[in-house]
């Protein structure tokens, strides 16, 4: 059987460290030689062209990165039966998010994966990790074909959807509000949920409106509510230099609302233009902001409702909403309407 055709895209991260914990300036072909060298199994997948985009620790990474990242895929992905990225896990699941925006719709299967240990160690899940990720991007159903995934110990996940929640175990990553694809043991298990994924519509991809260079970036802070919110720290002209605030709301999406300070602070944020995101974490379940009279009075304040997004996946959208919005009306409407057909039809 012909082998499919994969692009295998290194950025660094703990996957290609040597035995020192040092990334190494690997060239493409050094690369490919070590590759195989201790995963002769990837040959007998695949027919692999290997491409060093970065050399980086992914806690350097952002959206300069991501934006080099879906160009180098929008230029070569139509060679290709499929994209397998190498990525460090610290911001692995921000640059899976972006992808699936930025390259929405995407030409080809695309995997992001890496490791909890280096290939080098004698103990280690990036093999088994490559493995999978290339089998997933070249022999994929067609319902992936144009979807951006990450494979990581034995379990599948759609791109916009996954979070790390540890450094320690080799199952380092969950998608807390989304099934997962498929499953990996004997063989590769695609769950029914792949049926239930929405149609991707061929439109012109968002990428192509991000100009080039990019401008300044949008302004976006991360605050938690906290029982006796800070309100008074945030006076002043401290609001007016931010695009947005992703407020991460207690696990119920509610907020001290009965607070004078906080409700000032959200008024004070709406005339200075300043929007507020609204999210949640920690949450397995469905969550509605207005299901307590708390979320109600947010609502009604203009907070605007991240529903299952993850805080990764709503960092992103707001940051490419704010590139991509001419006035705020624009962003509104944007916002309110999928920026990728990845968010599973739950934006």
């Amino acid at each position: 059987m012909k082998r499919p055709k994969i692009l295998v895209l290194y950025t660094g991260g703990t996957f290609g460290m040597d035995e020192n914990l040092e990334i190494p300036d690997l060239s493409a072909p050094a690369l490919k030689k070590r590759l195989l060298s201790r995963v002769p199994e990837m040959a007998r997948i695949a027919d692999c062209t290997i491409r060093v985009v970065f050399n980086l620790d992914s806690c350097q990474m952002g959206f300069e990165h991501w934006l080099k990242l879906a160009r180098e895929i929008r230029s070569s992905a139509r060679d290709f039966d499929g994209v397998v990225i190498l990525h460090g896990t610290d911001t692995l699941a921000y640059t899976a998010a972006a992808l699936s925006m930025l390259l929405s719709p995407c030409p080809r299967p695309v995997v992001l994966t890496g490791a909890q240990k280096p290939l080098d160690s004698l103990r280690n899940d990036a093999r088994s990790n490559l493995l999978t990720a290339l089998e997933v991007a070249g022999n994929g159903p067609r319902e992936l074909s144009n979807r951006v995934m990450v494979a990581f110990h034995d379990e599948v996940y759609l791109g916009s959807r996954v979070r790390k929640h540890s450094a320690f175990d080799f199952g380092a990553f969950e998608s807390p509000r989304f099934p997962r694809l498929a499953r990996v043991g004997s063989g590769i298990h695609y769950e029914p949920i792949l049926r239930s994924l929405p149609k991707i519509t061929k439109k012109a991809p968002w990428i192509d409106s991000i100009p080039d260079p990019v401008p300044s970036l949008p302004r976006i802070l991360k605050i938690e509510v906290t029982p006796e919110f800070p309100s008074e720290s945030f006076e002043g002209d401290w609001l007016k230099r931010l695009d947005s605030i992703l407020l991460t709301l207690y696990p119920s999406a509610t907020a001290p609302t009965m607070h004078p300070g906080f409700m000032e602070f959200i008024h004070r944020a709406g005339k200075n233009g300043t929007n507020i995101l609204a999210i949640t974490e920690r949450s397995h379940a469905p969550v509605h902001m207005g299901s307590y009279e708390s979320g109600k009075v947010l609502k009604k304040a203009g907070v605007k409702w991240c529903a299952d997004l993850t805080p990764e996946a709503a960092y992103v959208k707001a940051m490419l909403t704010h590139l991509l919005a001419t006035t705020p009306k624009v962003f509104d409407r944007l916002w309110d309407h999928p920026l990728s057909d990845e968010t599973g039809g739950a934006v």
